[in-house]
């Protein structure tokens, strides 16, 4: 019966990347989200974008964040264009990317690690055009990366999953149990640095809370994610924090059925199994979207460099909207206080990277 829940599930949200790779139709598709693209460089006040995804919108996270930045500049008066695909099909990526470079555009966008050798081998190609990678680096003169401190909005996930595990008055559906988990995508130092991150928030709190930990093996499984966190929660898990795109979704529905609590990542998914999420850890990635294709604009987009986001300039953060008041007040300013002390350099948050 489970099983059945979370293929439905699935195939409703697209199951989807969270870091890697998102679950897609098997064609590409182009959805405009603008009038028709300009030429390279022909306006500096509202630059013509297209978005080339190597997976579907619809799932919930990382794509759709992509997108908001996107939708954005079209509302400011930029000519975009998302361009969609198959999830499984590089070949298919590597088209999408090298036919948005005929100089119809004056920024193309994409992301994730799996584009990093796509890019590195087309933006050579296309030296005129320009090119911006979020969540991972190029190191090309025509392109511009941006990069997320997965590690630092981690650790406050981190911190939540023990205050819940550690306090069963704020808590009624935690145990008690000193136990809690975290399900990634897969065993790839992008995911590790989730894990260090959030194991380093919860020993912050309580270093004698043990930690579980296991990798979907792909960011689109959701009835494995399912499985996995349900393990967890079977264990005595009193919370399990996602980290793996649309195979997480499973882990959420996983906590709704065994009446325990999630942390979502990527968007505000709070509201997926109302009740149960406590709060997502969210990269705002398309508002450093935004930032990226506005400092294009006025000519201050660093090409050839990378651009951290993290705590101190909000490019990550705990997002406890839409969460039915499940963190009371006084947990989210103790949360607030561990941000500003990793800000302010007194706590240093380790990192895979």
């Amino acid at each position: 019966m489970k099983k059945r829940i979370v293929s439905g599930l699935a195939v409703a949200t697209v199951a989807a990347l969270g870091l890697t790779a998102c679950s897609g139709g098997s064609t590409p598709a182009a959805s405009s989200s603008g009038g028709a693209a300009g030429s390279a460089g022909s306006s500096t006040t509202h630059p013509s974008v297209a978005n080339v995804i190597n997976g579907a919108l619809g799932d919930q996270g990382f794509f759709d964040d992509a997108a908001r930045g996107i939708a954005a500049l079209k509302a400011a008066g930029s000519n975009t264009l998302n361009i969609q695909a198959d999830a499984n099909n590089p070949a298919q990526w590597k088209a999408n990317l090298e036919s948005a470079s005929d100089g119809k555009w004056d920024i193309v966008i994409t992301g994730t690690s799996q584009m990093v050798d796509i890019l590195n081998a087309t933006a050579p190609k296309y030296p005129k055009q320009k090119y911006v990678i979020y969540d991972s680096v190029v190191t090309q003169p025509n392109v511009a990366s941006i990069v997320y401190k997965q590690n630092e909005g981690s650790f406050l996930a981190g911190v939540l999953a023990a205050e819940a595990t550690t306090n069963t008055s704020d808590f009624p559906l935690a145990a008690g149990t000193k136990k809690v988990g975290l399900v990634g995508g897969m065993d790839i130092p992008v995911i590790n640095d989730f894990v260090d991150g959030f194991k380093s928030g919860v020993a912050a709190v309580d270093p004698s809370i043990q930690v579980l930990v296991s990798y979907v093996g792909n960011f689109t499984d959701s009835n494995k994610g399912f499985d996995q966190a349900t393990a967890m929660y079977k264990q005595g898990a009193d919370v399990v924090f996602q980290v793996a795109g649309g195979a997480g979704i499973g882990v959420l529905k996983a906590a709704s059925e065994s009446k325990k609590y999630a942390i979502g990542v990527d968007s505000n998914q709070n509201a997926l199994d109302p009740g149960y999420v406590l709060a997502s850890m969210e990269k705002n990635i398309g508002v450093s979207l935004e930032a990226a294709v506005n400092d294009f604009a006025a000519g201050k987009l660093a090409f050839g460099k990378t651009t951290y986001y993290g705590l101190a300039n909000d490019g990550v953060k705990l997002d406890f909207a839409n969460n039915n008041n499940l963190v009371p007040q006084k947990i989210q300013d103790d949360i607030k206080a561990y941000a500003q002390k990793v800000v302010d350099g007194q706590i240093t948050v380790p990192t895979a990277l």
